[in-house]
C-alpha cells in the first residue's frame, strides 16, 4: 500500500506524528544556532552590542554632555570594531575609569585616543579596544588580559588604567578581622565576563535558547546591585546616592588603615598581568590612577565625593568613612607600588596621577574623568605613544 490512505487521501497519523516530531526537533535544534549566534559562547567583558544611554545632568551637572550613549560591539568591547587596515592594536583594560563611565562613546579617552593616533598615522592604523567595566579589580584583569589575548591574538598591547578598585574594595576591611572575599576560580570568571564559554551548562534548557540568551543580554547590568540601589543607571542616582550617604557619615577615620596585604596582593596581581602580557609577545603600558583626593579641596569638590566608606550592599545613613587625606596617602601608596613594579620589571608607565591635576574640571567625582580629563588623558598616551617604537625613536 502507498503512503497515501486511498479511502481519505490524508497522510496516515503515524507519518504525521514522525512529520510533527521531525519539525519540532528541526526547531529546536534552528533555535539553538540562532541563539550560539546572537549571543556567541566566547569571551565577552560586555554582553555583545549591548547599550545603555545616559540622561543624568541632574546629578551630575557639570563636565559631562547629556544625553550621552554607551555602545557596546559585538565583540563585547565599547569602540570600532577591528578591520584589516588596522597595523596596531591596542586593548585598553580597566574599571569605570577606562571605560568612562557617564561619558558618551565619542568621548571615552580609548576612542579618543584612537583618533588621536590615527591622526597622525593615518587613518584606521591604529584600533583601540575598551574593556574597561565598573568595579573590576585586578585580579578580573589577570583572566581578562590571559583569556582575550588567546582569543584576539592580533594584540599589539595592552593598556591598562587600574588602582581605584582595588584600593575602594579592600579599604572597608582595612584593620578589622574580616577580609575581602576571595572568589574561587569558577566565580572569578563569571565576574569578569558577562559570556563565556560553559556560562550557561548549569543552566535549564529554557534559558539556553535564543529567548533566554537574549533577555539574560537585555536585563544584564554592568555592576551587582541591591534592592535599593542599583549601579550605573541612566540618571546618575546612583552616584548621587553614594554622595548623600558620605554627606551623612557618622564617623571620620584620620588614622591611615593597614593595607599591607591588599597592596602585596595587588603587587602580585601586577606582576601576573605581565607575566601573561610577556608570554604572548604582547606590549604593555601599566598607568597610575589620578583622583580628586587632595587636602585642600573646595567646597564644591568636596561635595562631589563619595568614596572611602563600607561596600555598596552595606551602605546606610551614619556609616563610617575615612578623611580625604587618608584616601590620597592610600591612592598615592597604590600608585608608588604600580611606579615600583615598572621600575623593577622594566615596564613601561604612565604616571597619569602626576600629569593629570585633580580639579573638578578633570573630575566629576573621586575618580571619574569630565570629558576634558578624558581628552587630557587621550592626549598624554598618545603623545607618550607616538615617541616611542613603532612610531617614535
Amino acid at each position: 500500500m502507498s503512503e497515501r490512505d486511498t479511502g481519505s487521501g490524508g497522510i496516515r497519523p503515524g507519518t504525521a506524528l514522525v512529520i510533527v516530531v521531525a519539525g519540532l526537533l528541526l526547531g529546536v535544534v534552528a533555535l539553538e544556532v540562532a541563539s550560539r549566534l546572537l549571543v556567541p559562547n566566547g569571551y565577552f567583558v560586555w554582553p555583545p552590542n549591548f547599550r545603555m544611554r545616559f540622561d543624568a545632568a541632574r546629578n551630575i551637572p557639570h563636565g559631562v554632555t547629556f544625553p550621552g550613549q554607551l555602545t557596546i560591539n559585538a565583540a563585547g568591547m565599547r569602540g570600532d570594531l577591528p578591520n584589516e587596515s588596522n597595523e596596531y592594536r591596542i586593548l585598553a583594560v580597566g574599571g569605570s575609569t577606562t571605560i568612562c563611565v557617564y561619558l558618551d562613546d565619542a568621548q571615552a579617552w580609548p576612542f579618543l585616543l584612537q583618533q588621536s593616533l590615527n591622526r597622525s598615522l593615518g587613518r584606521d592604523a591604529v584600533w583601540v579596544g575598551n574593556v574597561g567595566r565598573p568595579g573590576h579589580r585586578t585580579d578580573h584583569h589577570v583572566v581578562q588580559v590571559e583569556k582575550l589575548l588567546a582569543q584576539y591574538p592580533e594584540i599589539d598591547m595592552v593598556v591598562l588604567l587600574v588602582g581605584i578598585n582595588d584600593l575602594i574594595t579592600n579599604l572597608p576591611f582595612a584593620g578589622s578581622d574580616a577580609s575581602l572575599p576571595r572568589p574561587d576560580a569558577r566565580q572569578l570568571i563569571a565576574m569578569s565576563f558577562s559570556i563565556f564559554p560553559g556560562w550557561d551548562d548549569d543552566s535549564p534548557w529554557y534559558r539556553r535558547n535564543v529567548i533566554g540568551r537574549i533577555a539574560r543580554v537585555l536585563s544584564w547590568r554592568p555592576m551587582p546591585g541591591t534592592a535599593k540601589l542599583q549601579p550605573i543607571d541612566e540618571k546618575g542616582e546612583f552616584v548621587a546616592a553614594l554622595r548623600r550617604y558620605r554627606k551623612r557619615a557618622g564617623r571620620i577615620l584620620h588614622d591611615p588603615p593597614d593595607l599591607e596585604a591588599a597592596r602585596a596582593e595587588y603587587v602580585a596581581n601586577l606582576n601576573e598581568i605581565i607575566d601573561i602580557a610577556r608570554a604572548s609577545n604582547v606590549r604593555i603600558l601599566l598607568m597610575t590612577q589620578p583622583t580628586l583626593w587632595k587636602g585642600d579641596l573646595s567646597a564644591e569638590e568636596r561635595d562631589m565625593l563619595w568614596g572611602g566608606g563600607p561596600p555598596f550592599y552595606r551602605l546606610s545613613d551614619g556609616a563610617t568613612y575615612y578623611s580625604i587625606d587618608v584616601l590620597a596617602a592610600a591612592m598615592k601608596s597604590y600608585n608608588d607600588a604600580l611606579l615600583q613594579v615598572c621600575e623593577a620589571r622594566g615596564v613601561e608607565c604612565l604616571d597619569a596621577a602626576q600629569r593629570i591635576e585633580a580639579t573638578a574640571d578633570n573630575l566629576y567625582d573621586d575618580a571619574h574623568f569630565t570629558e576634558r580629563g578624558s581628552a587630557i588623558l587621550a592626549e598624554l598616551v598618545a603623545g607618550y605613544l607616538l615617541e616611542r617604537p613603532p612610531w617614535g625613536r
